[in-house]
């Protein structure tokens, strides 16, 4: 976990190929920056490898500030810069999740056009999809 987060948190680790984020919002700028910079050199350890998805796990809330949204495409413009494209991303958030209806489209949105982009009510439903992806661009 990132200390002193300001109000959500987000921790990570990577099994076989496929990164996986826990998050825990409302998010803020700071929280996201501060991932951004813990992170960078386990994205890109993983990158180094070869193809790799991403499974990002919603509890409590999705809420994400505007700057919290800001930081994040800056993130994924980094991302295509350096060629850390994950090759499948899914998004899981239980249907009371706070913010699940107003925030997936936003996120589906952002993704358009970086790397393909599906949401999951069931972790189990969205990890067999990321590891099909994966399996399929081996």
């Amino acid at each position: 976990m990132i200390p002193h987060a300001p109000r959500g948190h987000i921790t990570a680790h990577i099994a076989d190929r496929v990164l996986f984020f826990e998050s825990t919002g409302p998010f803020d700028g700071e929280i996201v920056e501060a991932v951004i910079r813990a992170y960078r050199p386990l994205l890109q350890r993983l990158a180094d490898g070869g193809p790799f998805a991403h499974v990002s796990t919603f509890h409590r809330s999705m809420l994400a500030t505007p700057d919290a949204l800001e930081a994040f495409d800056q993130l994924l413009g980094e991302w295509r810069r350096s060629g850390l494209a994950p090759i499948a991303n899914a998004y899981v958030a239980a249907a009371d999740i706070e913010g699940r209806s107003l925030m997936m489209p936003i996120f589906a949105n952002v993704f358009s056009g970086f790397s393909p982009f599906r949401e999951f009510d069931r972790f189990d439903a969205a990890e067999a999809w990321a590891r099909q992806q994966l399996a399929a661009a081996c």
